[in-house]
C-alpha cells in the first residue's frame, strides 16, 4: 500500500514538473515572439505614415524638376560650344537714347 501511495505522487510531481515546464515554455516562445514581431515591424503613427508619403511625392517633383533642369543646361551647353546663341548677346547695339 505504501508503494502504491508513493507511485501516486511519483506520477503527480511528474505530471506537475511537466506543466510547469510546458507552461514556462509557452511563456518564453510568446515573449520571444513578441520581441521579433517589434523588431521587424515598428508601429508607424497614421499620421507619420501620411507625412512620409508626403515626402516621397515632394522628392519625386523635385526630381522631375531636376532632370528637367538638367535638359535645359546640356541644350545650353551644346549651344556655347557650337558657338551659337541669341544675337543680341553675342553683337550687342548701342542704345540710341544714351
Amino acid at each position: 500500500m505504501d508503494s502504491d501511495i508513493l507511485k501516486f505522487f511519483g506520477v503527480m510531481a511528474s505530471l506537475t514538473v511537466a506543466g510547469v515546464f510546458g507552461y514556462a515554455g509557452v511563456v518564453l516562445v510568446n515573449a520571444l515572439h513578441q520581441r521579433l514581431t517589434r523588431r521587424r515591424s515598428p508601429a508607424i503613427e497614421p499620421e507619420e505614415l501620411e507625412a512620409l508619403r508626403a515626402q516621397v511625392v515632394e522628392i519625386d517633383t523635385v526630381h522631375a524638376r531636376l532632370e528637367e533642369l538638367e535638359q535645359r543646361v546640356d541644350f545650353a551647353e551644346r549651344l556655347l560650344i557650337r558657338g551659337e546663341g541669341p544675337a543680341e548677346l553675342t553683337s550687342p547695339t548701342p542704345d540710341p537714347g544714351r
